[in-house]
């Protein structure tokens, strides 16, 4: 069987995605909730499981989930700077960088 190819009339213009700044912090607001929710509900669960495997108190639990809470917010808001940096990115047609993991590195604002 022959297969004939279809070629559009002209190619299309590189300015027309549908990037807006609106659609950029959906995508990154949702990166960011997901990312919080993963990751606190492995360090929760994890947490929860060490302290009943070795008996712990519950005042040693609420004490664990309190530290776990730090690198979860961490992550978390890693996450969101990197997201809305990627997004950004890409609505100015541009490749996706290395990510740098300090902690502010995406929030300050670049000269």
């Amino acid at each position: 069987m022959e297969q004939e190819f279809l070629k559009p009339d002209q190619t299309p213009k590189t300015g027309t995605q549908a990037f807006s700044p609106f659609g950029c912090f959906l995508a990154a607001a949702g990166v960011t909730l997901l990312t919080f929710c993963l990751v606190g509900a492995a360090a929760a669960a994890s947490v929860w499981a060490f302290s009943k495997l070795f008996g712990l108190p519950d005042n040693a639990l609420y004490v664990l989930l309190a530290l776990v809470a730090l690198p979860v917010l961490w992550a978390t808001i890693w996450t969101a700077g990197r997201a809305w940096h990627v997004e950004q990115r890409l609505a100015q047609h541009l490749d996706i960088d290395a990510p740098v993991f300090g902690m502010m590195h995406y929030f300050r604002k670049s000269a």
